[in-house]
Protein backbone atom coordinates (compact mmCIF):
# COMPACT_ATOMS: atom_id res chain seq x y z
CA UNK A 1 0.00 0.00 0.00
CA UNK A 2 2.79 2.38 0.92
CA UNK A 3 4.45 1.58 -2.38
CA UNK A 4 1.25 2.57 -4.26
CA UNK A 5 0.84 5.79 -2.30
CA UNK A 6 4.39 6.74 -3.14
CA UNK A 7 4.15 5.68 -6.75
CA UNK A 8 4.01 7.95 -9.75
CA UNK A 9 0.63 6.43 -10.64
CA UNK A 10 -0.93 7.60 -7.37
CA UNK A 11 0.59 11.06 -7.73
CA UNK A 12 -0.77 11.25 -11.27
CA UNK A 13 -4.25 10.11 -10.21
CA UNK A 14 -4.29 12.58 -7.31
CA UNK A 15 -3.31 15.41 -9.66
CA UNK A 16 -6.06 14.46 -12.10
CA UNK A 17 -8.69 14.20 -9.34
CA UNK A 18 -7.63 17.56 -7.94
CA UNK A 19 -7.96 19.12 -11.39
CA UNK A 20 -11.38 17.54 -11.95
CA UNK A 21 -12.58 18.78 -8.55
CA UNK A 22 -11.29 22.29 -9.23
CA UNK A 23 -12.98 22.32 -12.65
CA UNK A 24 -16.25 21.11 -11.12
CA UNK A 25 -16.12 23.90 -8.54
CA UNK A 26 -15.41 26.39 -11.35
CA UNK A 27 -18.43 25.17 -13.34
CA UNK A 28 -20.69 25.39 -10.27
CA UNK A 29 -19.50 28.92 -9.51
CA UNK A 30 -19.94 29.94 -13.16
CA UNK A 31 -23.47 28.53 -13.22
CA UNK A 32 -24.35 30.31 -9.97
CA UNK A 33 -22.96 33.56 -11.37
CA UNK A 34 -25.11 33.17 -14.49
CA UNK A 35 -28.23 32.45 -12.41
CA UNK A 36 -27.66 35.56 -10.30
CA UNK A 37 -26.89 37.68 -13.39
CA UNK A 38 -30.08 36.47 -15.10
CA UNK A 39 -32.11 37.43 -12.02
CA UNK A 40 -30.51 40.88 -11.91
CA UNK A 41 -31.25 41.42 -15.61
CA UNK A 42 -34.86 40.26 -15.28
CA UNK A 43 -35.48 42.62 -12.37
CA UNK A 44 -33.85 45.49 -14.24
CA UNK A 45 -35.77 44.81 -17.48
CA UNK A 46 -39.12 44.53 -15.68
CA UNK A 47 -38.50 47.85 -13.93
CA UNK A 48 -37.45 49.45 -17.21
CA UNK A 49 -40.57 48.18 -19.00
CA UNK A 50 -42.80 49.59 -16.24
CA UNK A 51 -41.09 52.97 -16.54
CA UNK A 52 -41.32 52.90 -20.33
CA UNK A 53 -45.07 52.30 -19.99
CA UNK A 54 -45.25 55.28 -17.60
CA UNK A 55 -43.35 57.47 -20.05
CA UNK A 56 -45.67 56.35 -22.86
CA UNK A 57 -48.68 57.48 -20.79
CA UNK A 58 -47.15 60.78 -19.69
CA UNK A 59 -45.10 62.01 -22.66
CA UNK A 60 -46.51 65.24 -24.02
CA UNK A 61 -48.05 66.28 -20.70
CA UNK A 62 -46.39 69.55 -19.81
CA UNK A 63 -46.68 69.40 -16.02
CA UNK A 64 -45.15 66.02 -15.16
CA UNK A 65 -41.66 64.65 -14.74
CA UNK A 66 -40.77 61.58 -16.79
CA UNK A 67 -39.00 58.81 -14.86
CA UNK A 68 -35.53 57.44 -15.68
CA UNK A 69 -35.76 54.16 -17.59
CA UNK A 70 -32.99 52.13 -15.96
CA UNK A 71 -32.16 51.82 -12.24
CA UNK A 72 -28.85 50.37 -13.47
CA UNK A 73 -27.55 49.07 -16.81
CA UNK A 74 -26.34 45.55 -16.16
CA UNK A 75 -26.48 44.13 -19.68
CA UNK A 76 -23.05 45.55 -20.52
CA UNK A 77 -21.64 43.92 -17.38
CA UNK A 78 -23.21 40.49 -17.79
CA UNK A 79 -23.78 40.06 -21.54
CA UNK A 80 -20.63 37.94 -21.97
CA UNK A 81 -22.16 35.27 -19.73
CA UNK A 82 -25.05 34.71 -22.16
CA UNK A 83 -23.36 34.71 -25.57
CA UNK A 84 -23.91 30.96 -25.96
CA UNK A 85 -27.51 31.08 -24.67
CA UNK A 86 -29.00 33.55 -27.16
CA UNK A 87 -28.89 33.53 -30.95
CA UNK A 88 -27.86 36.61 -32.92
CA UNK A 89 -31.42 37.87 -33.32
CA UNK A 90 -32.09 37.63 -29.60
CA UNK A 91 -28.83 39.36 -28.73
CA UNK A 92 -29.77 42.14 -31.18
CA UNK A 93 -33.17 42.54 -29.49
CA UNK A 94 -31.56 42.80 -26.05
CA UNK A 95 -29.01 45.32 -27.32
CA UNK A 96 -31.78 47.37 -28.95
CA UNK A 97 -33.77 47.35 -25.73
CA UNK A 98 -30.87 48.85 -23.81
CA UNK A 99 -29.82 51.21 -26.63
CA UNK A 100 -33.31 52.61 -27.27
CA UNK A 101 -34.08 52.64 -23.55
CA UNK A 102 -30.96 54.71 -22.93
CA UNK A 103 -31.97 57.20 -25.63
CA UNK A 104 -35.51 57.45 -24.24
CA UNK A 105 -34.04 58.17 -20.81
CA UNK A 106 -31.73 60.84 -22.27
CA UNK A 107 -34.61 62.67 -23.98
CA UNK A 108 -36.86 62.22 -20.94
CA UNK A 109 -34.27 63.94 -18.74
CA UNK A 110 -34.03 66.79 -21.27
CA UNK A 111 -37.81 67.10 -21.16
CA UNK A 112 -37.70 67.33 -17.36
CA UNK A 113 -35.03 70.01 -17.50
CA UNK A 114 -37.23 72.20 -19.71
CA UNK A 115 -40.07 71.77 -17.20
CA UNK A 116 -38.00 72.84 -14.19
CA UNK A 117 -36.28 75.69 -16.03
CA UNK A 118 -39.71 77.09 -16.91
CA UNK A 119 -41.01 76.52 -13.37
CA UNK A 120 -38.03 78.37 -11.89
CA UNK A 121 -38.53 81.24 -14.33
CA UNK A 122 -42.20 81.47 -13.39
CA UNK A 123 -41.27 81.64 -9.69
CA UNK A 124 -38.71 84.36 -10.41
CA UNK A 125 -41.21 86.48 -12.36
CA UNK A 126 -43.88 85.98 -9.67
CA UNK A 127 -41.57 87.21 -6.90
CA UNK A 128 -40.57 90.26 -8.95
CA UNK A 129 -44.16 91.21 -9.76
CA UNK A 130 -45.39 90.76 -6.19
CA UNK A 131 -42.57 93.01 -4.97
CA UNK A 132 -43.63 95.57 -7.57
CA UNK A 133 -47.29 95.36 -6.49
CA UNK A 134 -46.34 95.72 -2.83
CA UNK A 135 -44.40 98.86 -3.67
CA UNK A 136 -47.35 100.22 -5.65
CA UNK A 137 -49.78 99.36 -2.84
CA UNK A 138 -47.62 101.21 -0.34
CA UNK A 139 -47.77 104.37 -2.47
CA UNK A 140 -51.58 104.37 -2.81
CA UNK A 141 -53.45 107.37 -1.39
CA UNK A 142 -54.55 107.20 2.22
CA UNK A 143 -57.79 105.31 2.68
CA UNK A 144 -57.18 102.98 -0.27
CA UNK A 145 -57.75 99.26 0.21
CA UNK A 146 -54.20 98.00 -0.22
CA UNK A 147 -55.14 94.36 0.47
CA UNK A 148 -57.79 94.39 -2.26
CA UNK A 149 -55.29 96.02 -4.63
CA UNK A 150 -52.73 93.24 -3.94
CA UNK A 151 -55.32 90.48 -4.23
CA UNK A 152 -56.60 91.75 -7.56
CA UNK A 153 -53.12 91.94 -9.05
CA UNK A 154 -52.13 88.52 -7.76
CA UNK A 155 -55.17 87.00 -9.42
CA UNK A 156 -54.40 88.83 -12.65
CA UNK A 157 -50.79 87.65 -12.47
CA UNK A 158 -51.80 84.01 -11.97
CA UNK A 159 -54.23 84.17 -14.90
CA UNK A 160 -51.56 85.74 -17.08
CA UNK A 161 -48.93 83.13 -16.20
CA UNK A 162 -51.36 80.23 -16.54
CA UNK A 163 -52.34 81.44 -19.99
CA UNK A 164 -48.96 82.44 -21.39
CA UNK A 165 -46.20 80.88 -19.31
CA UNK A 166 -47.07 77.18 -19.35
CA UNK A 167 -44.16 74.77 -18.89
CA UNK A 168 -42.46 74.51 -22.25
CA UNK A 169 -41.36 71.23 -23.76
CA UNK A 170 -40.05 71.44 -27.32
CA UNK A 171 -42.00 69.24 -29.73
CA UNK A 172 -38.71 67.92 -31.12
CA UNK A 173 -37.92 66.31 -27.75
CA UNK A 174 -41.32 64.73 -27.17
CA UNK A 175 -41.59 63.60 -30.79
CA UNK A 176 -38.21 61.87 -30.53
CA UNK A 177 -39.35 60.06 -27.38
CA UNK A 178 -42.49 58.89 -29.17
CA UNK A 179 -40.44 57.61 -32.12
CA UNK A 180 -38.17 55.62 -29.80
CA UNK A 181 -41.12 54.21 -27.86
CA UNK A 182 -42.40 52.65 -31.08
CA UNK A 183 -39.02 51.04 -31.79
CA UNK A 184 -38.12 49.64 -28.37
CA UNK A 185 -38.90 45.90 -28.08
CA UNK A 186 -40.63 44.21 -25.15
CA UNK A 187 -38.38 41.63 -23.52
CA UNK A 188 -40.25 39.88 -20.72
CA UNK A 189 -42.90 38.35 -23.02
CA UNK A 190 -40.43 37.48 -25.81
CA UNK A 191 -38.23 34.42 -26.32
CA UNK A 192 -35.40 36.40 -24.69
CA UNK A 193 -37.51 36.86 -21.57
CA UNK A 194 -38.42 33.16 -21.49
CA UNK A 195 -34.77 32.15 -21.75
CA UNK A 196 -33.75 34.62 -19.04
CA UNK A 197 -36.41 33.17 -16.74
CA UNK A 198 -35.11 29.65 -17.36
CA UNK A 199 -31.53 30.77 -16.81
CA UNK A 200 -32.62 32.50 -13.61
CA UNK A 201 -34.28 29.22 -12.61
CA UNK A 202 -37.64 30.91 -12.32
CA UNK A 203 -41.02 29.64 -13.46
CA UNK A 204 -42.00 30.98 -16.88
Amino acid sequence: MDDFLNSNLFVGLATILTGVAAYAVYLIQKNNAKVQAARVLLTEIRTAEERIAEIRDKVGQATVDLPPVFPTRSWTTYSHLFISDFDQDELRILNEFYDYGGLIEEYAMKNNQFFWITTDERARVTVQKIAQYASEAASLPAGSDRNAYMQERRENLNQLLDGHNLPYSPAKTTNRIKELLVKIPTITTSSCGSKLKRLAQLRI
